[in-house]
């Protein structure tokens, strides 16, 4: 998702430089900041009339992801210096919120799309994985690829869903650790309905794949230039 100041939108490995490894293995690194392990791309939903607060679907989206973070952080030995998973909300205004994001697709480890009705119908949301799938490809070309590094995450049931059968539909959304109830209400449901020890256990199990995918899928960062004339591949699915 892209940043404040925007037009009305929605919106979110091997070793590099500073290779992410599980906790109980950790060899510091001397690099400063290690890249985001995840960019979570996702759907606002949208003010109306007079209302200026946050919708609460928002800001269970946003202590999502600070829990998220959390437990990435006890998986690796991330250095902590920036957040493990970029979220468009911590830029400040007058940031070029633009670069910043093509920044974050360009070094990240792992896309995490949060899948709700609305997410397929944000322009800039097709546009986010329109980059992440053209890096996926440009390493395909150079060197061979383990495996896609992209991790839904349903947000509401599967049922409520239809997936743009080009793109998302051939990402596998639905895991056994996940169980029955995640996939029938999503993270949000789970979290509606009272349902807390369930919908913790699901973050947990969403961080540990998290962590697994970056580590054995290898992403090596991009040129942002890469990123030019960027669609939304969404459109018209």
């Amino acid at each position: 998702m892209l940043g404040a100041g925007r037009p009305e939108v929605g919106d979110g490995g091997g070793k590099g430089e500073s290779m992410i490894h599980p906790a109980s293995q950790a060899t510091r690194s001397t690099v400063s900041s290690d890249p985001y392990v995840f960019f979570m791309s996702y759907a606002r939903t949208p003010l109306k009339g007079a209302r200026s607060r946050k919708d609460p679907s928002d800001v269970a989206l946003e202590q999502f992801h600070a829990q998220l973070c959390s437990d990435i952080m006890q998986l690796t030995d991330h250095d902590g210096e920036e957040s493990p998973g970029f979220l468009d909300l911590s830029m400040d205004p007058g940031d070029d919120w633009e670069s910043r994001l093509k920044q974050a697709l360009a070094t990240c480890r792992v896309f995490v799309p949060i899948y709700n009705s609305r997410y397929f119908k944000r322009e800039w949301c097709g546009r986010e994985w329109d980059a992440f799938a053209r890096r996926q490809e440009e390493q395909l070309r150079t060197r061979p690829y383990t495996g896609n590094a992209i991790v839904p995450v349903l947000w509401v049931g599967h049922q409520h869903l239809t997936l743009p059968l080009s793109t998302a539909a051939k990402v596998q959304y639905a895991h056994p650790d996940l169980g029955k109830d995640y996939l029938q209400s999503g993270l949000y449901g789970l979290k509606q309905a009272g349902r807390h020890l369930k919908y913790r256990s699901s973050v947990w199990t969403l961080a540990q794949m998290i962590v697994k995918v970056a580590q054995q899928t290898s992403l090596e960062p991009c040129d942002v230039e890469l990123f030019k004339d960027l669609r939304n591949v969404f459109e018209g699915e």
